[in-house]
């Protein structure tokens, strides 16, 4: 069975091995015949935070307002991407075809956000996840040795999971929304025959 998870919300299974990705919701902004990619949504940077990208990156910010970094994933893990609303988005905006958000890894976008333009909601990332041609179709539909119970569980894009104000209880709230969900299916499934 082969799942199209771009522009859905892949968790981690509860047995999750990689601890990288232990209690993670991923965001997948592109998934193609070249490959996967996609951003952690649920786990706050407790540094660098918005101020200290700006100072670093001599940034003029003009918003009072404390704004945090999300820890994105292991790949590029020193470049700082904005994962946002269409409503707002730059040549250089990864938005492919109907899916829900778009992804930026451009400084410009950092600047307008910084002097309080830009997207309506936006999440502000360090790092991203990153997968191989075949590499996620892998570990979402699994062939021994791997376990099944060991797959990434898949849900669909959901803007109050993904721009949640408590990312921390995003993770199980979504392990539980995927459990419930598979229930319903299987269920309609035996009442259906």
């Amino acid at each position: 069975m082969i799942i199209d998870a771009q522009g859905k919300l892949l968790i981690a299974p509860p047995g999750m091995p990689d601890p990288r990705f232990r209690k993670t919701v991923v965001y997948m902004w592109r998934h193609d015949v070249s490959g996967a990619a996609g951003v952690i949504v649920n786990k706050k940077c407790r540094n660098p935070d918005f101020d200290h990208v700006c100072k670093e990156g001599n940034i003029k910010k003009t918003v009072p307002h404390k704004m945090p970094v999300y820890y994105g994933g292991p790949v590029l893990t020193n470049i700082i991407g904005v994962l946002h609303s269409k409503d707002f988005q730059l040549g250089s905006s990864n938005s492919a075809g109907d899916q829900p958000l778009a992804y930026t890894l451009d400084r410009k976008i950092l600047e307008v956000i910084a002097q309080g333009g830009g997207p309506k909601t936006y999440i502000i990332n360090m790092g991203l996840a990153n997968w191989e041609s075949g590499q996620l179709e892998s570990e979402l539909d699994p062939v021994p040795p791997r376990p099944k119970n060991l797959s990434w569980l898949v849900l669909p894009y959901d803007e109050k999971l993904v721009f949640t104000n408590k990312p921390e209880e995003l993770w199980e709230k979504c392990v539980n929304l995927s459990i419930s969900n598979k229930t319903a299916e299987i269920t309609s499934k035996i009442f259906k025959s």
